[in-house]
């Protein structure tokens, strides 16, 4: 009985272990043949948003590259914590993805740390930062100003703090606009809204008096006279607007207040599969597409793997370096 018990034990063990190789061939295989189905990309912001614009030709080049479609899905609310805590509990398979900027994914956890319920630098890896742009501060014709300068002397003058808009504290316009008012002594109120679109309107209604967006977004707004421009975040002047200052020229140069957009996948995926997601993405941010809308104001990148991990690190400590000196 114990030679016979001594040899099913053996034949199990045999067995297991065969099994347990064929399920570790066949995870090879299925990484090595992914995509296998439609990927979605979550964007934690409502549709009509920066994030928004620049998405959708991203994903309709990825799912050419795949061989798969990639579907969007916009799922806005608390800054974009929401869409992006929804992601980072995601199974780690490289079929539910995140398409976010900093303002999500750095500002409103650095921001709300009692609110955002999952870490970015643990739960998520960057498959790659795609786009960065500065933002253009803009005002409405109600504030009466027409120029930077205008900007400053009619706040300090204003009874009440002058109202404008961001999508958090955490937002690159929230953190921009805190260092203007250190810098001049104004008094700002902010008015917090769930993506581009309600501030675009908050904007041009003239129930915020400026806020900050990309240069594309508020091209024809200029045109038309709507709002007038202000000040530029970037460490040089728009070329399209020579005659607006940034803030290198006023010396606001020790944090980066440019907005950028990334992609992501909740920690763990496969090796393979986060492999054959950033070459894909980088072949995806060189498409005609992508760069036309992508190098409208801004600049089309390619940061991956440690770089991208490292800027998404240093959003955190400017963050943290700018609310220590209130």
């Amino acid at each position: 009985m114990t030679g016979a018990a001594e040899f099913t034990t053996g034949r199990r063990g045999f067995t297991l272990s065969a099994l347990a190789g064929l399920a570790l061939a066949g995870s090879a295989r299925a990484e090595e043949e992914w995509p296998q189905r439609p990927l979605r990309v979550v964007i934690p912001w409502p549709p009509g948003g920066q994030v928004d614009r620049y998405g959708r030709p991203l994903a309709d080049a990825l799912g050419r590259i795949l061989g798969q479609p990639v579907v969007i899905e916009n799922k806005g609310g608390a800054g974009g914590l929401i869409g992006a805590e929804q992601v980072s509990r995601a199974r780690p398979d490289g079929y539910t993805l995140l398409l976010a900027n900093n303002t999500a994914i750095v500002g409103s956890v650095a921001t709300n740390p009692g609110n955002a319920r999952f870490d970015t630098l643990k739960d998520f890896t960057p498959v790659g930062i795609v786009q960065e742009s500065p933002g253009l501060f803009v005002a409405h014709p109600s504030l009466g100003v027409s120029n930077f300068e205008e900007f400053v002397a009619a706040v300090r003058k204003s009874p009440h703090p002058v109202p404008f808009a961001s999508s958090g504290q955490g937002a690159a316009a929230s953190m921009a606009a805190e260092a203007m008012r250190r810098r001049y002594g104004l008094e700002f109120l902010e008015v917090v809204y769930q993506g581009g679109g309600p501030r675009m309107a908050a904007l041009l209604s003239g129930e915020v008096k400026f806020t900050m967006f990309d240069t594309n977004l508020v091209r024809e707004h200029l045109a038309s006279g709507a709002v007038h421009p202000l000040i530029g975040t970037g460490p040089a002047r728009f070329e399209e607007l020579p005659e607006v200052p940034s803030f290198g020229d006023i010396g606001l140069t020790e944090f980066d207040f440019r907005n950028w957009q990334a992609l992501l996948v909740p920690a763990g995926v496969p090796a393979p599969v986060l492999q054959r997601l950033r070459e894909a993405l980088a072949e995806a941010a060189r498409s005609p597409a992508f760069l036309q809308v992508a190098q409208d104001g801004g600049t089309a990148i390619f940061q991956t793997g440690a770089e991208a991990e490292a800027r998404i690190a240093r959003g955190f400590r400017d963050i943290r370096a700018l609310q220590s000196k209130n």
